[in-house]
């Protein structure tokens, strides 16, 4: 629930940025997300031991957050790039944080 409050806040802060490009950002939807998922179903699938699902869900989060990371940070270098001013990047940069944050969260999970 609260993973899903964050995102909602996260997705709010992007729409600032695309807003300011004057940009639709179209489907929020990834190819690489709906890999990580495809990838998750199939181990799922096939687990009996409820331990094993809960780190294939700890892994899929780890992959989530990492690649929201590796797409802000293109988002922040297209928004230096454009030399957009800080109530764009700034939120941006926050976000981003936040991400990393989430990753270190998850990886205590596994540790």
């Amino acid at each position: 629930m609260t993973h899903s409050e964050t995102t909602s806040e996260r997705i709010g802060r992007l729409e600032t940025l695309f807003d300011a490009m004057q940009e639709d950002p179209g489907a929020l939807e990834s190819a690489s997300l709906a890999g990580l998922r495809e990838d998750r179903e199939e181990i799922v699938q096939d687990l009996e031991d409820p331990h094993l699902g809960d780190l294939v869900e700890t892994e899929l989060g780890r992959g989530i957050e990492r690649l929201e990371i590796t797409k802000l940070e293109t988002l922040l270098t297209l928004a230096d790039r454009m030399d957009l001013p800080a109530e764009v990047v700034d939120p941006l940069e926050q976000t981003k944080a936040e991400a990393e944050n989430g990753l270190e969260n998850v990886r205590t999970l596994t540790a």
